[in-house]
């Protein structure tokens, strides 16, 4: 599964995913501390901001695609991976944060950390599948 290539594109793949997990956090607090959005709500429209970012970051630069090409249908199906990894993210951001009493702004960062493989699996064997 993990060839040179792939090693490369994972690692690529962490560095856009720190770059969406920064911005994540900012947004998630801006929503949640400046407009006063309840943690949980607050995390949809963060994730959604950084899923655009990380989208077209690893469209252009992880796995080296032309933006104009396909953008449509990969993003659609970058976004139902991510979909999912919301679902997942949200669950474990409620848990840290509600269950045990973790600070929102670092359950966030724990409940990223549980969606990192699946995301790249789904992303590079799904969205990004070289023909």
């Amino acid at each position: 599964m993990f060839n040179r290539e792939s090693f490369t594109e994972f690692l690529k793949y962490s560095i856009v995913g720190v770059s969406g997990l920064l911005i994540n956090i900012v947004f998630l607090y801006i929503f949640t501390e400046v407009f006063h959005l309840y943690y949980l709500i607050s995390s949809i429209f963060s994730f959604a901001i950084a899923t655009l970012n990380n989208f077209l970051l690893n469209k252009v630069w992880t796995f080296e695609e032309n933006l104009k090409d396909t953008l449509l249908f990969k993003g659609t199906k970058f976004f139902i991976v991510s979909s999912v990894s919301l679902f997942v993210n949200i669950f474990f951001l409620y848990f840290f944060t509600s269950i045990i009493g973790i600070y929102y702004l670092f359950s966030q960062i724990l409940a990223s950390g549980f969606t990192l493989i699946s995301n790249f699996t789904g992303n590079k064997f799904w969205t990004f599948k070289r023909v």
